[in-house]
Order: structure tokens, then C-alpha cells, then sequence
């Protein structure tokens, strides 16, 4: 089910379904997150999961931190994908690299068994902290583009 949230004045989009959610990582998005990253991801993990569990009646089970590191985590991927762009074109032969930045269109955040990289979010969930303090850096290359 797509659902469209106000955040930061932007309309962000996100389609829920059972154990897994697609964020589109459109300019609005990135925009939004740029002006303020932590509360921006805050408020969208807020709104998705009352919405979630309205719709199941149950929550979401992703931990905050994890889920937020998780967004951000693509984020900075998809940084470093068109920061290092000539050098990753060669190291990621065959179409990989392009394939890697079209899979930054929409990022996919699910449960455990859904999401096959669950167990990664939630191990650098513990660094959220030290995470947020890096923001700053993806600040700057959000609102440069």
C-alpha cells in the first residue's frame, strides 16, 4: 500500500507491505533529509511504523536504530557510488555498478527473512550514534546536486 508522508515540507514516498517497506529515494527525499537527518528519518520511521501497524495490526519489526542506520546506510552508499563514479565503473565490471545505482532508486527495508541484510543493519545499529556524526559530510552532497 503506497503511502505519502510530510516531512520537512517534502512529500516522501513509501509503498508498505507484510514484514517490508520500499522508501523511493527521490530528490524529495533527499532533500528532506538533507535540511535535517536525524529528525527527518526519525519522523519517517514514526509515521511508517503507526501506519504499519494500522494496516496490520502489528509493528514493524525492525529497531529504530537499526532502521535508520539502514537508510542512511543507502544513502551513503549511493554517495560513494557517484563520488568515486570512475574508479567504481572499472572495479565493478559487467553492468554491476549501474546495477548497484538503480538499486539506490528505492531503498528496501524489511524484517528478518525478508530483508536478507537485516542482520547488518542491526549489528551497525549500535554505531547510530557515531553514524549520525558523519551526516553532515552526506549533508553537503544532498543539497550540492
Amino acid at each position: 500500500m503506497k503511502q505519502r508522508y510530510e516531512v520537512e515540507g517534502y512529500w516522501l514516498t513509501v509503498d508498505l507491505n507484510k514484514g517490508l517497506v520500499h522508501i523511493e529515494n527521490d530528490n524529495a527525499f533527499k532533500h528532506a533529509v538533507a535540511i535535517h537527518p536525524i529528525q527527518t528519518v526519525t519522523s519517517l520511521i514514526d509515521s511508517i511504523q503507526a501506519d504499519y501497524s494500522t494496516l496490520y495490526g502489528t509493528g514493524l519489526v525492525i529497531g529504530r536504530d537499526s532502521f535508520a542506520v539502514e537508510i542512511w546506510g543507502h544513502l551513503y552508499f549511493e554517495y560513494f557510488l557517484l563520488k568515486y563514479r570512475k574508479l567504481l565503473r572499472i572495479v565493478f565490471l559487467f553492468g554491476l555498478y549501474n546495477r548497484f545505482l538503480n538499486s539506490c532508486q528505492v531503498f528496501d527495508c524489511g524484517e528478518q527473512g525478508k530483508d536478507p541484510n537485516r542482520w547488518l543493519w542491526d549489528w551497525l545499529a549500535r554505531y547510530r550514534r557515531k553514524i549520525e556524526t558523519w551526516l553532515p559530510k552526506i549533508n553537503s552532497w544532498l543539497t550540492d546536486r
